[in-house]
């Protein structure tokens, strides 16, 4: 064989392989650009779910402590019932941040934590309403502010740019 043979040849095999392996890597970053773009609708999604329940939360726990001083205030109670909120529970371990979990955890947590002190009689009622308001508050916030980061929803979205017309005006 000679040498230019030999070229051929090494260039063919050259080309077969770029030809095989570029729209295969290209593949598989479509594949990554999809589960991300997949990913994140779905947090999206869990994320707001998760506020809704939180806000449901706070407005029932403002509720609970105003009808401990006023026995006659109506309130429609627009909590998940036990089965949709561990469903909700379910979703944001498969799908939602470790941070963001807990801090819905968190936001779940302060009720159950301060009122079982005040049942208990180790806190006494007006200051558990008080810490009770203010932990609440400061997990709600929490929630949100890692929620909004997570997303980049603070994030100014990049501008278009100016655009050329084409011809003459």
């Amino acid at each position: 064989m000679d040498t230019q043979t030999v070229i051929s040849i090494s260039s063919l095999l050259v080309t077969a392989c770029v030809a095989l392996l570029v729209p295969l890597q290209a593949f598989k970053f479509a594949l990554r650009q999809e589960h991300v773009r997949l990913l994140r609708e779905q947090r999206v999604s869990l994320y707001a779910d998760m506020l809704v329940e939180a806000h449901a939360e706070q407005q029932w726990l403002n509720w609970w402590i105003a009808s401990h001083e006023t026995s006659d205030l109506p309130f429609e109670d627009t909590r998940l019932p036990p089965l949709e909120r561990a469903r909700l529970g379910a979703r944001g371990t498969a799908v939602g941040s470790a941070k963001v979990n807990r801090l819905f955890n968190e936001v779940q947590a302060v009720i159950g934590r301060v009122h079982m002190l005040t049942l208990t009689g180790h806190m006494d009622r007006d200051a558990a309403l008080i810490q009770l308001r203010v932990e609440a508050g400061r997990a709600q916030d929490a929630l949100e502010a890692a929620i909004r980061t997570e997303l980049r929803a603070d994030t100014p979205l990049p501008s278009p740019g100016p655009t050329r017309l084409s011809g003459r005006t």
